[in-house]
Order: structure tokens, then C-alpha cells, then sequence
């Protein structure tokens, strides 16, 4: 099942691709300015998403529903 971190790694990837095949497209019917200007973008963009999403899969929190039994129990008060 897909998780919000898994998200973020697709619209990187997406956003990669669109951008590269922006860039490396072979018929050259777009203006150049999409060319030079919005696929180096859309590229960067695309790859800083796709490292963060991948950053907060791998060392991210888990969400564990169950209490781990290594917690802390909460301490009386001594006066």
C-alpha cells in the first residue's frame, strides 16, 4: 500500500521525467524556451523531491500502533 512518503517519490519521478523528456525530446516543436528554461527546472526539481521522499521513507518514523515494550512507564511523583 502507498504512503504519503510514497507519493512524494512518484511526483519526483514524474516531474524527472516530464522534465528530461522535455529536454531530450527529438523533434524540437516545443519553443526553446521550455527547452532551456522549464526542463532544467522541472529535472532539478523532480530529483530534489524524489531524494527527499526517499530520504523520509528510508529514515523516517514508523508508525507503530502497538506500544513498544521498551517505553518508558511513567514515574510516581516522590516528595
Amino acid at each position: 500500500m502507498f504512503r504519503r512518503q510514497d507519493t512524494l517519490i512518484l511526483i519526483g519521478a514524474a516531474t524527472l521525467a516530464i522534465g528530461g523528456w522535455l529536454f531530450l525530446y527529438p523533434y524540437q516543436d516545443e519553443p526553446l524556451w521550455t527547452e532551456w528554461l522549464l526542463a532544467p527546472v522541472l529535472v532539478f526539481l523532480g530529483l530534489m523531491v524524489a531524494i527527499v521522499g526517499a530520504t523520509v521513507r528510508f529514515f523516517g518514523e514508523t508508525a507503530n500502533p502497538a506500544a513498544s515494550k521498551n517505553s518508558p512507564i511513567a514515574a510516581k511523583v516522590h516528595r
